[in-house]
């Protein structure tokens, strides 16, 4: 037995050793085989190299010095001056608004002789966003919570909200402003005590001992905020230098429009309120985003229309707007039922 378990490992090992002569042999069965093939080599990808921006050695915040060589003050300043300068998406947004808006914002400015940088409150605030909304309640372009708003006479009721009306907006924010102004004899005070409340600005002054805005400690949000303005300042004044080279005629142009003032003794629609203007829904409220539904009730208003369309729309409404359903007069319809299984829509 022992003898025939050696013949057939020693038969075994013969094998395998043929097996490997056949393979290495030149005229072996994958001798016609062509050569693996190494991969082409790729290319080298080009370095892209960044450009990196300096914060100017200089600033002013409605005229008055930036102390940049408090390091505090330079690091917070250069942390919002950065994310300004690369938010792209965001930043080309705010140029092209303010192409449209800042021009109508600096007059009123200039007309109450107040520091033109109080246009850039109105960028951090809403993006120049006329139909913005917080979660906290706030909403138009300048961000007035109810309590204000009705403080500075901006009506907000179940079918007007005057915080979206941006000229109206605009009269209120820098009234407000000029008041703390007033109080605090500081612009960076006054821009902070818009955003927190000038309440809370002064109870921190007396907590501190501290009068000057640079040297006080806020909120943090509240401390980002007049650093944002100070940053969206410095690169809109100067937007090629950070890279932002739009094409004037990618720049969003002013909406063109004339204004009109309707009286009316009954509800009318907005639907008849566009048709008399030679326009339709969407675009009617696009003009007049302060309108919030359907219809309005009885009173006087100041509506924009399109251009060339004055005339046509006061011979209209002489001649009488369509009124809201009799059933509800003034009131909103409401919206359809959904039909049974119908999949509720999805909010945005």
């Amino acid at each position: 037995m022992l003898t025939n378990f050696v013949s057939r490992g020693t038969d075994m090992v013969a094998f395998v050793v043929a097996v490997l002569l056949l393979w290495l042999w030149p005229a072996g069965p994958f001798a016609d085989l062509p050569p693996r093939r190494l991969p082409p080599s790729v290319p080298p990808l080009p370095e892209v190299r960044l450009p990196y921006f300096q914060l100017p050695p200089s600033l002013t915040l409605c005229g008055q010095p930036v102390p940049l060589e408090d390091p505090v003050v330079r690091e917070g300043l250069d942390r919002e001056f950065t994310i300004v300068v690369w938010s792209r998406a965001q930043t080309l947004m705010w140029l092209k608004r303010a192409h449209r808006h800042f021009p109508d914002i600096q007059q009123k400015i200039r007309a109450q002789h107040l520091p033109e940088d109080l246009k850039y409150v109105v960028l951090v605030e809403s993006d120049l966003r006329l139909n913005a909304r917080s979660p906290a309640g706030a909403a138009g372009p300048w961000q007035f919570m109810g309590p204000t708003a009705q403080r500075f006479q901006l009506k907000a009721t179940e079918h007007i909200d005057e915080r979206l009306d941006l000229g109206l907006a605009t009269d209120a924010a820098l009234t407000y402003l000029k008041t703390l102004y007033q109080e605090f004899g500081s612009w960076p005070l006054a821009l902070a005590a818009y955003n927190v409340g000038e309440g809370r600005i002064r109870r921190e002054m007396a907590l501190q001992g501290v009068t000057d805005y640079w040297r006080l400690a806020l909120p943090e949000e509240t401390e980002r905020y007049v650093y944002r303005i100070l940053a969206a300042k410095v690169v809109l004044e100067n937007p090629g230098h950070y890279g932002y080279d739009i094409p004037p005629e990618d720049l969003y142009p002013p909406l063109a429009s004339e204004e009109v003032t309707l009286s009316t003794s009954q509800a009318v629609t907005v639907r008849g309120l566009a048709e008399a203007a030679g326009t339709y829904f969407r675009a009617f409220k696009h003009l007049n985003p302060w309108i919030k539904g359907h219809s309005l009730p009885p009173g006087t208003y100041r509506l924009r229309v399109p251009p060339g369309q004055r005339s046509a729309f006061l011979e209209a409404a002489a001649r009488g707007l369509p009124a809201p359903p009799a059933a509800n007069p003034g009131k909103e319809e409401k919206p359809p039922a959904p039909a049974p299984g119908s999949r509720p829509a999805r909010k945005k």
